[in-house]
């Protein structure tokens, strides 16, 4: 059953995405006040971030391996396609998957670079396109059959969007003079393409009812540009408009706008209901400096959040947090996260960040793992792990029902609906 119990049936043909599966996941309701996302992203496998495995990126690309478009330069084609494929078989496995469901996942997030759907080496980069669109059908399909749905995140496009290595290219000289060449006319083109043709793949896979929602730019910098805005504001309308003949809502985040909620209320506002969906990545506890050590201040800034999303006009999703601070007590990072699950549940629901971290021995971008564990589903999972707790969703309840059984410092349910 789709449970991981006895199989369907159907020849391997079926699972490589030749054949129609049976009985397709109902469309992923998120404007539900039952069923919201409880759910972890699967970071790092198909678009390399140094900082989650720094040890084996300098092994692999040397230290000057900053992101994977230097690792990509550093290595060649050939090569790159050979590291590329034995992550890819090893970074996310069958047995994770079982671990995640175990744990009552029902989403997964699924960042991405625009190469396997579109030619890198058209756009004039180095990225290199091994077996990853064999693996995403290989998850898609393992999620169908776990009844577990998928968000793909498109986390790297065209130029960069936001000159991090999270979009593939750590862009210094960039983001120092606040210009993103994403935002060139040639690059914002070449993005509408990507679009298309991932939509065109998703169309011959059997397993395509497992997509609840598609970002098409994860965390797009505007350095309040106005022509940047502008830009962002007809990509997203666009992204809508060709998603939706496929019956798929644009999962859009806010590019780090001030007052995001005020920002994009008027957009969400002219969208029809169920289309668009707001995507934040709240890290209350982290990216400040100094980072907070105040408790109290630290769940007032989580708590905050309740307010924003209850009185938005769609859904709002929190597609990456983590229990990341810079407090090592491990009652306090189990109630930080049962918090941040509870107050962030109350919307559309929560993807944690990440499903995996491995432990950096020469940490030069990564944190020491005391603290980067906090961003480990799987390390949370563990029993009696010193670094904290993660709860494990009982599937018996709908989820809001479970979230709002868990410690929070926020007050109460706040019944959210559009």
């Amino acid at each position: 059953d789709k449970n991981g119990g006895e199989d369907k049936g159907g020849s391997s043909d079926d699972r490589q995405g030749k054949a129609p599966l049976p009985d397709p996941l109902p469309a992923w309701n998120w404007t539900s006040t039952e069923n919201k996302v409880f759910g972890t992203n699967l970071g790092g496998l198909f678009l390399l971030e140094r900082w989650m495995y720094e040890d084996w990126m300098v092994e692999q690309g040397g230290p000057d391996a900053w992101d994977e478009y230097s690792m990509s330069k550093n290595l060649g084609a050939d090569k790159m396609q050979s590291v590329l494929r034995n992550h890819l078989d090893s970074w996310f496995t069958e047995d994770d998957m079982n671990t995640l469901q175990d744990a009552g996942v029902n989403m997964l997030r699924i960042p991405m670079g625009y190469w396997p759907f579109f030619s890198a080496q058209e756009v004039g980069e180095p990225y290199q396109n091994a077996s990853h669109l064999d693996k995403l059908s290989e998850i898609m399909y393992g999620a169908w059959k776990r009844s577990i749905y998928v968000l793909i995140d498109l986390h790297g496009m065209p130029g960069s969007q936001n000159n991090d290595q999270s979009s593939g290219r750590n862009h210094t000289s960039n983001d120092n003079k606040q210009v993103a060449d994403w935002y060139s006319d040639h690059n914002q083109q070449l993005s509408r393409k990507v679009v298309h043709k991932m939509l065109d793949w998703l169309d011959s896979q059997p397993s395509k009812s497992v997509v609840a929602g598609i970002t098409t730019v994860n965390e797009p910098k505007v350095y309040d540009n106005g022509d940047y805005q502008g830009k962002l504001f007809d990509f997203y309308g666009f992204s809508i408009d060709a998603l939706k003949p496929h019956g798929i809502p644009l999962i859009a985040h806010h590019a780090f706008v001030s007052n995001p909620y005020g920002y994009w209320r008027d957009f969400a506002q002219k969208q029809e209901t169920g289309t668009f969906v707001l995507d934040d990545h709240p890290y209350p506890a982290w990216f400040q400096s100094p980072e907070p050590t105040d408790e109290g201040q630290i769940f007032g800034s989580v708590c905050r959040f309740r307010d924003s999303m209850a009185n938005f006009p769609a859904p709002v999703l929190m597609g990456e947090f983590s229990a990341i601070s810079i407090l090592n007590s491990t009652d306090w990072t189990t109630d930080y996260l049962s918090t941040q699950l509870k107050v962030f549940g109350w919307s559309a629901g929560s993807t944690f960040f990440n499903f995996r971290l491995n432990e950096t021995q020469n940490p030069v971008l990564s944190e020491p793992f005391a603290i980067g564990s906090k961003y480990s589903m799987l390390e949370m999972l563990r029993d009696n792990n010193p670094t904290g707790r993660f709860p494990r969703r009982n599937v018996s309840m709908p989820v809001v029902e479970w979230t709002n059984s868990l410690t929070s410092h926020c007050g109460s349910d706040p019944e959210i609906s559009w």
